[in-house]
């Protein structure tokens, strides 16, 4: 039976050592400029709505005429990063998106302060445009015209995810029991959601190649020429491979779709392409077929705030479905959207999917919250003001620091190839005939179970690894998020592998 992270927290938590948890992929950074930002507009909204309000008791939605100016003079003596922030959004937004400041300072004034529904519920109009650009930015799109990408912001990157997989049914765009290809290993839901009973899809796990620069296989196109699969899922940079899908591979797959399978549809979660210096993903080459979803969660180190999105392209291949429907199924999902409105045309797969995030008779009241809309738009405008990158560039230099403290006592090398270094995959089968060389290593591993490795090192060291396997990845491999501990910690799990493996070898 596959070790449990439940069961790896626990021995770790009782071997009386301070516990170092390497499992889940919480980030140790904070992004504190953006957040500082949202604090001195929320002060300045309250101050603003109280200012214009008739009565003492309670403020009113602040005036949109003059907001700007008056945002500047409540901030003029503000030496604080969130109000120097603040004063640069205004000049950047008017001059790189020209919007109206009124308009733009309006917008996330009320935004902070919540006191309206989400209108547009998909999405705040100004902040959509400026988490567009921060999203084609990311993604390595080149010369998108703004309004290119429609995008839906979501309680973080797992409610879009699960977001696209129920509207995928609901559609009828994969049926109970159609085929879903996974390129594992992968984020552990992808291998589970589709495969629950309200979903009942077959997965077809397309297993990433080992060690070197190429992610893909021949094996991997394929399968993918199958016509019976309709869904191909892909987390790129990978989880809990880190590296990119290279250049080549993405040819390989672009010439794919405009060849054999201009129906295939990809889900492509892209939360750690930030790290990524020059990445290009596949929303970049065949973005009518590509759903991306997206979250600020690990480059901005907020994963208690729970911020994503999806986004999908204007003119999307999957809106070409509902001309080939058959008459049944036609008439079936006109009735269930029917509330959306009455048009010429059925209503965009974007427009159902916000409408099924609320069980489609609540879409009305669908959205994110306003104030967490606010703060993405924020984290985007850090990542899109001049020097806005070099944040995320040192993080990733700490992060390929961590990846060199990790292996160097292993004995083994990194894989090779592009990638994010948010994770490292160990391959235990390799440290130990690194350790022992090849006939002494080939015994050992043929004489114990991998997990009992990672159980030994919770129980000894209070170190916590997760095993390869819930993952989809090799028994023998374990992954490890570099993103959760500084450096001494990460060189501590490296050698306290070392010492159970050393255990093993001479017990």
């Amino acid at each position: 039976m596959t070790v449990t992270s439940a069961e790896l927290t626990e021995l770790a938590q009782r071997s009386g050592r301070t516990v170092l948890d390497a499992g889940r992929g919480q980030p140790d950074w904070i992004a504190t400029r953006p957040r500082d930002a949202l604090f001195a507009l929320g002060r300045f909204a309250v101050s603003d709505a109280k200012h214009h309000s008739p009565s003492a008791q309670w403020g009113v939605t602040p005036p949109a005429r003059g907001i700007a100016d008056r945002l500047r003079d409540a901030i003029s003596s503000d030496t604080s990063p969130g109000a120097s922030f603040l004063r640069a959004s205004i000049d950047l937004v008017a001059d790189d998106f020209g919007i109206d400041p009124d308009n733009w300072i309006h917008e996330i004034s009320c935004g902070v302060l919540g006191d309206g529904y989400p209108d547009p519920n998909r999405m705040l109009r100004h902040v959509e445009r400026v988490v567009e650009r921060y999203f084609t930015e990311v993604m390595g799109v080149k010369d998108a015209e703004p309004g290119t990408f429609e995008l839906f912001a979501t309680e973080g990157g797992a409610a879009a995810m699960a977001y696209v997989f129920r509207s995928l049914q609901e559609n009828r765009v994969i049926e109970p029991g159609g085929k879903v290809a996974i390129s594992t290993p992968v984020f552990t839901p992808y291998l589970q959601i589709p495969t629950l009973e309200d979903f009942g899809f077959e997965v077809v796990a397309l297993h990433a190649a080992e060690g070197g620069a190429a992610r893909s296989t021949d094996h991997l196109l394929e399968h993918l020429s199958d016509p019976a699969i309709s869904v191909f899922c892909v987390i790129n940079p990978g989880n809990p491979d880190a590296r990119t899908i290279p250049p080549d591979d993405l040819h390989r797959l672009e010439e794919l779709v405009r060849g054999d399978r201009p129906d295939l549809l990809i889900v492509a979660d892209s939360v750690y392409a930030a790290f990524v210096d020059g990445f290009r993903g596949l929303v970049a080459t065949i973005p009518r077929n590509v759903i991306c979803v997206h979250s600020f969660s690990k480059a901005f180190g907020a994963t208690g705030l729970r911020l994503g999105f999806v986004a999908m392209h204007r003119d999307h291949r999957i809106d070409q479905l509902w001309s080939i429907q058959d008459e049944s199924t036609a008439a079936s999902l006109a009735a269930r959207y029917s509330t959306l409105g009455p048009s010429e045309r059925p209503p965009s797969f974007m427009s159902r999917l916000v409408a099924d995030s609320r069980e489609v008779a609540l879409h009305n009241i669908a959205g994110l919250a306003t104030p967490d809309q606010v703060q993405m738009a924020l984290f985007a405008l850090s990542y899109l003001m001049p020097h806005g990158h070099d944040g995320i560039a040192a993080i990733h230099d700490e992060l390929t620091h961590r990846e060199r403290a990790l292996f160097d006592p292993l004995g083994i090398d990194p894989p090779t190839g592009t990638g994010s270094a948010y994770y490292a995959l160990v391959d235990l089968r390799a440290v130990a005939t690194s350790r022992l060389g090849e006939p002494a290593g080939d015994r050992l591993v043929g004489s114990i179970d991998p997990g009992d490795i990672l159980r030994r090192v919770a129980a000894e060291h209070g170190v916590v690894v997760l095993p390869g396997a819930i993952f989809g990845a090799d028994p023998w491999e374990a992954r490890v998020s570099l993103a959760s501990l500084p450096v001494e910690a990460i060189g501590q799990i490296g050698r306290a592998i070392v010492d159970v493996v050393d255990t093993f070898a001479h017990r």
